[in-house]
């Protein structure tokens, strides 16, 4: 969580501090540098903090398409549904 502050409050302070039409190299070069640099930095570490979590939940429930239910075909229904009766409906 510390992390996510110091990503934020550097966006925001670059961000604040950036002007490329400036004289000056910090406001002109360096600043935009470091709102790239924090932007690919927030992107990649949602994206592993995102797997990550996706790969523990999986690992703790059945997760989407594996487990019970209507899609796997596991789970229960109220009526027969291998045509083995006299209904004929099948």
């Amino acid at each position: 969580m510390r992390s996510w502050i110091i990503i934020l409050f550097g966006l925001l302070a670059s961000g604040y501090f950036t002007d490329v039409y400036s004289d000056s190299t910090m406001q002109a070069i360096v600043c935009p540098l470091i709102f790239t640099l924090l932007i690919i930095i927030s992107i990649v570490k949602a994206a592993i903090t995102t797997s990550f979590a996706s790969d523990r939940s999986s690992a703790d429930s059945s997760g989407f398409l594996g487990g019970g239910g209507f899609i796997s075909g596991s789970g229960s229904s109220s009526g027969s549904s291998d045509c083995s009766g006299g209904g004929g409906d099948c």
